[in-house]
């Protein structure tokens, strides 16, 4: 459903066009979540850049003992496509832009996540496979750290660069642009939205304390 406060702050007409494709639709991503499933999607709450997604939760160990990663959100859903779909999509430009335009720039929140729309048509797509690719190439290029905390703790966690996985985010925007039926001039700007500081040397540090 259009939101008319929130088309007003875009700047662009083309931003507009997007935004009211986005939003023609009744459905978000809440609709395919569930209390409690072992589908789970995990989104880190902070980021720069890159909105960073994954099935399960990541690696991260503290003083030998693996728990789960500290600002970090999980999300459970009915079955594995759906939560493949959300990867999908919380990882790609398009997030990212929408993310950018309406929320603080800082940190990525559940409603911001579970509000995001979504077309009945989703389904017509394999999201499993481009997500299994993701995941893989970011699980290839991640670099496994050790650090010593202040407080005395040894953390180990895998650092994921998502700028060199630029590639596979660009084909699932390709896919999200049909599924939303964006034109060519709209799938363009959002694979080069804000490119310039997305790619730069330091646009991707660790977002683990």
């Amino acid at each position: 459903m259009l939101d008319r406060h929130r088309v007003a702050k875009i700047g662009t007409s083309l931003e507009k066009d997007i935004y009211r494709k986005l939003t023609d639709t009744e459905h978000a991503i809440k609709d395919l979540t569930a209390l409690k499933s072992i589908h789970i999607l995990y989104y880190q709450e902070a980021c720069r850049y890159w909105v960073k997604a994954n099935h399960g939760i990541p690696f991260f160990r503290r003083d030998g003992v693996k728990m789960p990663p500290p600002h970090g959100r999980t999300i459970s859903f009915k079955n594995n496509v759906a939560c493949s779909f959300a990867v999908c999509i919380i990882n790609s430009s398009l997030f990212y832009w929408f993310y950018s335009s309406f929320c603080d720039c800082e940190h990525v929140n559940d409603k911001l996540v579970q509000n995001f729309p979504i077309p009945l048509a989703w389904t017509n797509r394999d999201w499993s496979t481009l997500s299994q690719e993701l995941e893989q190439s970011l699980k290839r290029k991640a670099t496994r750290k050790t650090i010593n905390t202040k407080d005395g703790h040894v953390i180990e966690y895998d650092e994921m660069k998502a700028v060199y996985s630029k590639g596979v985010t660009n084909k699932i925007d390709m896919e999200l642009a049909k599924l939303y039926r964006f034109t060519d001039e709209e799938l363009d700007f959002i694979i080069n939205y804000d490119i310039k500081y997305r790619m730069g040397r330091d646009s991707d540090g660790s977002d683990t304390d």
